[in-house]
């Protein structure tokens, strides 16, 4: 799938669309939203995903719903720095 048909189907679920980097070995600190869903896809690699105190590994290129209200933290654990794209959907 391509960018530009990725953010046409997230889109058409409701959600914004935006581009950011994960640097190697780092990440997203601890988040929450009180407003919004949010939805994440990691180009490649393999992340270390926390969702309300619970921790999970994920392989890129799978998307993770972030539930409105759940506090949350992604970590890139490759050696390489890589895409998140993610967006937002009121609740």
């Amino acid at each position: 799938m391509t960018i530009e048909e990725l953010e046409a189907d997230w889109s058409r679920r409701g959600f914004s669309f935006g581009i950011g980097i994960i640097k190697a070995n780092d990440g997203i600190k601890e988040a929450v939203h009180d407003d919004v869903n949010e939805l994440v896809l990691m180009e490649s690699g393999e992340y270390e995903f926390t969702l309300g105190g619970k921790t999970f590994l994920q392989e890129g290129n799978v998307e993770v719903l972030i539930p409105v209200g759940t506090t949350h933290s992604i970590k890139n654990l490759g050696a390489k720095d890589s895409k998140i794209y993610y967006g937002y959907k009121p609740k």
